[in-house]
C-alpha cells in the first residue's frame, strides 16, 4: 500500500511538471521558459525536480512520450472497435494528422530552432521505428528488393514530417483527411516504386476480393483485423 501510494505521488508531481511546461511552453515559447518559470508553476521545488528531470530538455521529451502514449492508447481503442466491427479501418498516418491538430499550439509554440529540432528528431525515431518492423516483414516476400526497406522508410517518414511541418506552418489551410489523402497521393509512387509493383494489386493478391482496407493498414497492423 505504501508503494502505491508513493507511485501515485511520483506520477503525481511528473504530471504537474509536464502540464506546467506545457502551458508554459504556449505561453512564451520554450526557449524563454525556465526551469524555475516551471517550479513556480507546478509548486514542487528545485530539489524534488532533478530528482526527476537533468534539465527542461529532459523533460520536454519526457513530456512528448507522455503524448506519445495517449496516442497510442487512441490507436489500441481504434483497434478494438475494429475487431468488435464497430469502427471503419485504422488509419494511422490520418491519427496523426489529427492528433497533431488537436495540439498545434504547442507543436507551434515549440517550433524553435533547439526545441524544434529535438521534437523533429524525437518524432522521426518514433515513425521510423513504427513503420520499419511491417516494412521489413513485408519485404520478406521478396529476395531482392527493388529499393532498401531503410530507405524506404526514410523517405515516407521524412516526407511525413515535412508535410506536416507545412501544414503548420501555414495554419492548417485544409482538415485532416485532405492533408491525409493529399500524402497518400505523393506516398503511392514511392510504395509502387519500392515494392515493386503496383499499390492496388498488393492489396488485391495479399486480400480477399472486395476487402475494404485502409491505405496504411497493411503496414502497421496488417492481422488486426478480419475482412469486411
Amino acid at each position: 500500500m505504501k508503494e502505491k501510494k508513493e507511485d501515485r505521488r511520483i506520477s503525481r508531481t511528473r504530471r504537474l511538471m509536464h502540464e506546467a511546461l506545457m502551458a508554459l511552453i504556449v505561453e512564451k515559447g520554450y526557449e524563454e521558459v525556465t526551469v524555475q518559470d516551471i517550479l513556480d508553476r507546478a509548486d514542487v521545488g528545485r530539489s524534488t525536480f532533478y530528482a526527476h528531470y537533468r534539465d527542461k530538455d529532459e523533460l520536454l521529451l519526457s513530456s512528448f512520450e507522455h503524448l506519445r502514449t495517449l496516442f497510442e492508447v487512441q490507436q489500441q481503442a481504434i483497434f478494438a472497435a475494429r475487431r468488435t466491427g464497430r469502427a471503419p479501418e485504422l488509419n494511422i498516418v490520418l491519427e496523426l494528422f489529427r492528433h497533431t491538430g488537436e495540439h498545434h499550439r504547442l507543436y507551434k509554440a515549440i517550433a524553435g530552432k533547439r526545441s524544434g529540432e529535438m521534437i523533429r528528431k524525437y518524432l522521426y525515431r518514433y515513425l521510423y521505428n513504427l513503420l520499419i518492423g511491417p516494412h521489413t516483414e513485408m519485404m520478406k516476400q521478396r529476395t531482392t528488393p527493388p529499393v532498401p526497406v531503410e530507405v524506404t522508410t526514410h523517405h515516407l517518414v521524412s516526407s511525413l514530417l515535412s508535410l506536416i511541418t507545412w501544414w503548420l506552418d501555414n495554419n492548417m489551410p485544409y482538415p485532416p483527411e485532405k492533408m491525409d489523402e493529399i500524402f497518400r497521393r505523393l506516398s503511392t509512387p514511392t510504395l509502387e516504386a519500392a515494392f515493386g509493383r503496383r499499390a492496388e494489386e498488393i492489396i488485391t493478391s495479399e486480400y480477399s476480393a472486395g476487402s475494404v482496407i485502409a491505405f496504411y493498414s497493411q503496414f502497421i497492423d496488417r492481422g488486426c483485423c478480419p475482412d469486411k
